[in-house]
Formats: C-alpha cells, structure tokens, sequence
C-alpha cells in the first residue's frame, strides 16, 4: 500500500529526531515503529533501543532517554507508547509536558523519540500538539478502506504472478473483518499453499482462512433458508461446544435477517449493493449475502421471521423457556416459512 512504500517517516530522505504516529489501524502503527527503529539502528543492535510504556513511567524518563547519548549506534532510539497525554482523553498520570515543548525546538540530533498513540485523533488544541506538529512527522495511522485493501490483495498476488476471482478476494476481506494485519498473515499463508503464477480459488480461501463467528451464522443463516433443520441444529450444537452462547448467537442471526428484510427493500427501490451497505451500516460483502439470501423469500415472509425471531429473544431474556428448547423450536419455524 502507498502509505508504506513511500516510507512517510523519511523527510528528504532523511530521519527525523521526533515523531508522532498515531491512529486506529495498528498494523500501519507498527510497521511504521518497525521501519523507524530499523532505518535508526541498521545494524540490528538493540542497546541503543528503549522502549518505554508511560502508563507505567514518565514522559520525563522518556525525555532524559532521548536526551542520553547513544553507545554503539548513530541514534538512540526511544519509542514511547501509549502518549495518551496528546489526546482530549484524561490523564491518569499528570506529564510534563511543558518540557517537551521545549525539546521539540532543539532535539537532540544523536535521537529518534518515537510517540505512538493509538487514537483517532490529537487534541490540536494542545500547545504540544500544535508545537509537535510544526517541528516533528506527525503520521496519522487510518482504518484501509475496502479499496485499499482489495489494491493491497490484487498487488501483492501481481508480485507472484497469482490471481484471484475479485469475489473470492471479498470473501476473504470479509473472513479478515477487514483487519489489516490478519489480511497480511492469511494471503501470506495463501500465497505460500499456491503455488507461483496460480489462482487461489474460492475454496482454498474457505479451507484455509479461519471462519468468524459472524461467518458460522451466515452458514447457519444459509442452512435455515434451504430449510435443513439437521444441519442448522449440528451448527448450532458444534457452536456452543466451541462455547458460544444462544442468547448471542441470537443477536446475530436477528442481524443477519434484518439485513436480508432490509436489502430486501432497498434493491426494490432501485439501491445498489455499495448504497446499501452504507445505509445500514453492513459491511460491502454482508450486504451481498443478504441480497442473495432473500431473493428465497418474500418481505411478508422476512417480516414473520423478524416476529419470531424477536419473540423468542424475548423468552429467553424472560426466563419464560429453557433456552435451547427455544432456539431449536426458533430453528423449525425459521426453516417452515
């Protein structure tokens, strides 16, 4: 992805004395600590490396680090997690910061200090942040988008000649959740299974990428819709082996059919599948499934099963039943509409 290809913590090519990486996709967070420390310390050597957590000591510790010529490397690297202080969030521990706005004017030129911030955002109010921002690479670590990470996949299988179908590459964003780094572990692992210059189809994806919770109730979802009791029952018991409760998988299967109810709807009114997902907040691929899974049924139908599902959330929640004896009638009647 161009976000780290393009080494973003390089300024003319060189490395800064301070940075800032903050953001909500930890993969990029990282990566971006990983490249920082190898490109400040090629060698390997980790004695000039600190790594210090301030939920458990002090930014002025952080700062006498950096401030501490380095041994056997260029640079003394000090990488600091969780710098919370930078955000609107409140402070369990008061930091000084009025000493780091002063060191960001005049860094120590022998240091890297590295903050990490896993947040969505600074606090731009913050004269440090403000500060910081003049003086230090600020890089903002964001969620990919389904774009991004359908790119990702599509050139990481050009690099090895490899192909894959584009609904075989969203099946596998939707196993992923859409997480970066697992995406990275599991088409690695693809990768590796097939061989150079081949496709990786649907059911090696399938066979070899762990199923999601979410995942087994659209294949239960799937076994209700082609009225198999037998096989939905068999789920539903190897689920709660695997210690998954009823009352949650309820919770799911009634989002599963809220979404098929709705996508229902809105490909009625002339929606397409990308308006849809946004406008009931489901993942692209969920809202395919859906689609395809209520073309069996009619919006009366759907309606019901949203009765029934709602009424047995009820009993359940009620004491009124013993809970599998309700999921399993709630089964039977899913399956006879």
């Amino acid at each position: 992805m161009v976000c780290v290809l393009n080494e973003p913590w390089l300024h003319n090519g060189k490395l800064s004395n301070v940075y800032v990486l903050y953001g909500t996709e930890k993969y990029l967070l990282d990566t971006w600590e990983r490249e920082i420390v190898k490109a400040a310390n090629p060698s390997g050597d980790q004695f000039d490396v600190m790594r210090l957590d301030l939920h458990e000591t002090s930014l002025d510790t952080a700062l006498d680090e950096a401030e501490t010529v380095p041994f056997f490397s260029e640079y003394r690297t000090v990488v600091v997690k969780h710098a919370q202080f930078l955000t609107g969030a409140k402070e369990k521990q008061k930091q000084n910061v009025d000493r780091l706005t002063e060191y960001a004017l005049q860094p120590a030129p022998y240091s890297v200090l590295v903050f990490i911030v896993e947040a969505e955002k600074l606090d731009e109010r913050k004269k440090v942040v403000k500060r910081l921002k003049e003086r230090a690479i600020v890089l903002e670590a964001k969620k990919p988008s389904q774009t991004e990470l359908m790119r990702y996949v599509g050139d990481e299988l050009s690099r090895r000649g490899q192909k894959m179908e584009r609904s075989t590459v969203e099946r596998l964003l939707f196993l992923c959740q859409d997480d970066w780094g697992k995406l990275v572990r599991e088409l690695e692992k693809l990768q590796l299974y097939a061989s150079d210059g081949a496709e990786i189809p649907l059911d090696v994806v399938n066979d070899l990428v762990p199923r999601t919770l979410e995942d087994n109730v659209f294949q239960l979802s799937e076994f209700l819709v082609a009225r198999r009791a037998d096989a939905a029952l068999r789920l539903v018991r190897d689920l709660e082996k695997q210690g998954q409760e009823l009352i949650g998988l309820l919770s799911l299967l009634a989002r599963q059919y809220r979404n098929m109810y709705l996508t229902k709807q809105l490909t009625e009114k002339g929606y397409g599948e990308k308006q849809i997902a946004s406008k009931i907040g489901a993942h692209p691929y969920t809202v395919k499934l859906a689609g395809q899974a209520s073309r069996n049924f009619t919006e009366a139908q759907l309606a019901t099963a949203l009765t029934v599902i709602a009424e047995a959330d009820e009993s359940m929640k009620t004491g009124r039943g013993d809970k599998q004896i309700v999921f399993d009638t709630l089964v039977c009647q899913l399956t006879l509409l």
